[in-house]
């Protein structure tokens, strides 16, 4: 009877190590986001609402709908036969959408490419969209208050989405937007110049 206990051990631990080996993969390469810098997605929330106003007295609102962080520590994951990417990249990102919408039209995220880099970001709004790009904050005056954490992204760090000709275009085009690491989404300006600030910062 011991025998056969000992038997099953024995195949029992073999099936596991084998589980391991062939499942369980150790990163070769990984980088971290430290809360500092994290803060440029943790300091928005679900649901948040940034209220804006042109020039012309046209309101708007922007809402929140969804934030992801994949910032682990774990050098561990499990792969079929190995097949899984060898480097984990840090990065977070923030989903966001006008109120008079359902869908998602725009996001900002961050990702660490290199331990001993500043991180790279990318923002999309409506029809314009960056890629991952090393930008430093900027000043920007709001009404009253004047934001040093503040990240621009015009014409020159992206490029107008190529649409196909049945796809959803909107009405008007966007030119420019900034993004504040305390605010976040703080102004955007259309092609034809209408600019939208946030009414809910210095007043």
């Amino acid at each position: 009877m011991k025998r056969i206990i000992k038997k099953v051990i024995k195949v029992l631990l073999y099936i596991l190590i084998t589980f391991i080996f062939v499942h369980c993969c150790v990163y070769r390469r990984m980088t971290y986001i430290n809360k500092e810098e994290l803060e440029w997605v943790t300091n928005r929330h679900e649901g948040e609402k940034m209220y804006f106003e042109s020039e012309e007295g046209i309101k708007d609102t922007i809402e929140i709908c969804n934030i992801r962080v994949d910032n682990s520590l774990n050098p561990f994951y499990f792969s079929y036969f190995n097949t899984g990417a060898m480097t984990h990249i840090a990065g977070g990102g923030i989903d966001f959408r006008f109120m008079r919408t359902t869908a998602c039209e725009g996001s900002f995220g961050v990702v660490k490419l290199f331990n001993d880099e500043s991180l790279y970001f990318f923002c999309d709004l409506l029809d314009r969209t960056s890629s991952f790009i090393p930008l430093y904050p900027i000043e920007l005056k709001i009404h009253n208050t004047v934001l040093d954490d503040v990240l621009f992204f015009d014409e020159k760090f992206t490029k107008q989405i190529d649409y196909e000709e049945d796809c959803y275009r909107p009405d008007r085009p966007i030119k420019s937007y900034a993004w504040s690491k305390k605010y976040g989404l703080v102004q955007y300006t259309y092609q034809d110049g209408e600019t939208f600030t946030r009414t809910d910062i210095g007043n």
